[in-house]
């Protein structure tokens, strides 16, 4: 059975965020068009998620952050990512699908995170940040939208 502190959860998102950013910057030499504007507009998008985080990991007390999980996380957030890299996608359907998949892979987790909660205050950070991510899912699903519209 492996532990995780709610600072350890945190760090694995914003890592996750990070490898989106890195993949989504890759991704346009492989694509053209709408495809490159949206892989651009993604790649922004994990860049301030990741830096948002960063910044409301320093923000929250060391008693919240120290907090340990009685059970680690079982999904694999960052296993699409290695998938997008093996299997690029070839066109806006498929980059926006990408992701969305990504999108709900972390929605995943951050509901079992708040499933696994060690303490109020942990579990209220990952219903926020559910909440933030559900917000940012409608954006990119009407960003998308205009993009097509070009």
């Amino acid at each position: 059975m492996r532990f995780e502190q709610t600072r350890d959860a945190l760090l694995h998102v914003e890592r996750f965020h990070r490898l989106a950013e890195q993949l989504y910057a890759e991704l346009p030499a492989q694509t053209e068009g709408r495809v490159v504007m949206l892989l651009d507009y993604l790649r922004r998008h994990e860049a301030k998620q990741a830096d948002n985080l960063r910044g409301a990991i320093g923000d929250l007390p060391p008693r919240v952050l120290n907090g340990w999980f009685k059970y680690s996380h079982d999904q694999d957030i960052l296993a699409p990512l290695d998938k997008a890299r093996l299997q690029p996608p070839k066109n806006f359907d498929e980059a926006f699908d990408l992701a969305f998949r990504l999108d709900e892979k972390l929605l995943v987790f951050y509901q079992e995170m708040i499933e696994q909660s060690p303490s109020a205050e942990a579990r209220e950070i990952f219903v926020n940040l559910l909440g933030q991510e559900m917000k940012e899912k409608q954006k990119l699903m009407r960003g998308a939208l205009g993009l097509l519209d070009l």
